[in-house]
């Protein structure tokens, strides 16, 4: 089996999707209207389907997680955006890791150093993410 250098970066981008999955999951706690709310939920769980294709892909190549970063970042629903943030504030926290992890996925696949099939699951996300940034930016307005 070929060795790839580039999945230890994988198991990074993993724990900042967890990271963005709560960054969306604690804003739409904070958003009073329903259809913001409803919203950043979407947005949330796909921050979590898209941590979980890369998290499959770990482990069907026998790769653990990393789990101390990963144990780490698990949603706790019960911890909420501090007091002093409010909802635009929020939102913007949570462009910033989405356009963090866009520069964490353009590395990898300007690198070519994972499978093709890794490379075209990264490929998808990154697209989405993309368009998810200029549908979260309109919530701004």
């Amino acid at each position: 089996m070929k060795k790839y250098p580039d999945f230890e970066k994988l198991n990074r981008l993993l724990v900042a999707s967890f990271e963005a999955e709560k960054l969306y999951y604690n804003a739409a706690m904070e958003a009073q209207k329903t259809e913001l709310k409803r919203f950043l939920n979407y947005m949330s769980v796909e921050r979590n389907r898209m941590s979980h294709d890369i998290s499959n892909e770990l482990h069907s190549r026998d790769i653990e997680p990393l789990k101390e970063d990963v144990e780490k970042n698990i949603l706790d629903h019960s911890k909420s955006i501090p007091q002093n943030v409010d909802l635009a504030t929020a939102i913007k926290q949570c462009l910033s890791r989405d356009r963090n992890n866009i520069k964490r996925y353009d590395e990898l696949l300007e690198r070519k150093e994972l499978p093709d099939s890794v490379l075209t699951i990264l490929e998808r996300q990154r697209q989405k993410i993309d368009q998810y940034i200029t549908e979260v930016e309109k919530h701004l307005k």
